[in-house]
């Protein structure tokens, strides 16, 4: 029986082909809020959901009521209370009848 060595140019392809299959299962780094952004990455998810949705709701009778919860959020979520502002946006997401995603 004879015995095969492997060539290393076939070795080094299977090593950098592992390598890129790791990179491209491992989890992605999560993005960093630039500063005087929101400090809470929940609050920045619900404001981020919330200023997608304002846009269809414009006109609507609830929507400045929305607004103005969802300023009442940012200041909570600037100043640290990060669960009174997930809370109060929460509270605008739902006063635009949309259910928060966070």
């Amino acid at each position: 029986m004879r015995k095969s060595v492997p060539d290393p140019a076939i070795a080094g392809l299977a090593a950098a082909l592992a390598i890129v299959a790791a990179l491209a299962f491992a989890p992605a780094a999560q993005a960093q809020p630039a500063p005087g952004d929101l400090d809470n990455a929940t609050c920045a998810r619900l404001d981020q959901q919330f200023n997608f949705v304002a846009r269809f709701k414009d006109g609507l009778p609830y929507t400045e009521d929305a607004r103005e919860i969802r300023a009442a959020a940012r200041a909570e979520c600037r100043t640290g209370d990060t669960e009174a502002g997930a809370a109060q946006f929460r509270e605008a997401l739902r006063t635009l009848l949309v259910e928060p995603a966070a």
